[in-house]
């Protein structure tokens, strides 16, 4: 009698291997762990909820689609966030270069739910300006800077992703940061 595993504990190669072969659940289970972290990337690279949701859904048939160009040697969580920013390059590219505008955000999963009211009013302060402060960095400072301290990327992962060097990946989080501090100034509580 065959044994029934757990597809659950199996690694995202793994998935991606038996999603080739036809296998819903293996799809199931990448949507599950990629869907929301990936939404949360686009919307704050695009600033629309509407365009959010659609890249996700378009990067999701590009994974039924072309899941098996995926090298199984490789670390599907660098070669799914890749495609997810070549998205937005394109994107970026379609709108000619012009600078996308903020929208009011209503759910930012940056800050974490606060206990009392007066931090969440705080919270929600300082949510607002670090996001108007993301839009003025350029799109590679702003990459390396969410998939860094949002999507906790290393530096030699999101090298990959952005296809730079580390060296150049650890320059563009530098000037982000420094451009942050400088904009973020009024919240240094030193």
């Amino acid at each position: 009698m065959k044994q029934e595993f757990d597809k659950q504990q199996l690694t995202d190669e793994k998935l991606v291997v038996l999603l080739n072969k036809g296998d819903e659940e293996a799809f199931e289970i990448l949507y599950d762990r990629y869907a929301k972290p990936l939404l949360n990337f686009f919307f704050m690279k695009l600033r629309s909820k509407e365009k959010a949701e659609d890249f996700l859904q378009n990067l999701f048939v590009k994974l039924i689609e072309k899941g098996s160009q995926f090298d199984e040697q490789k670390v599907f969580r660098i070669w799914f966030y890749t495609l997810a920013h070549n998205q937005c390059k394109n994107e970026y590219r379609s709108l000619s270069r012009s600078k996308v505008e903020y929208n009011n955000i209503e759910d930012n999963s940056l800050v974490n739910n606060w206990e009392s009211s007066s931090e969440r009013i705080d919270s929600s302060i300082f949510s607002e300006h670090l996001n108007l402060a993301l839009n003025k960095l350029n799109d590679d400072q702003k990459s390396s800077f969410l998939l860094r301290f949002k999507h906790n990327f290393s530096m030699k992962e999101i090298s990959e992703v952005l296809e730079c060097s580390e060296g150049t990946t650890k320059s563009r989080l530098f000037y982000a940061l420094k451009q942050l501090a400088k904009e973020l100034k009024e919240f240094n509580p030193y």
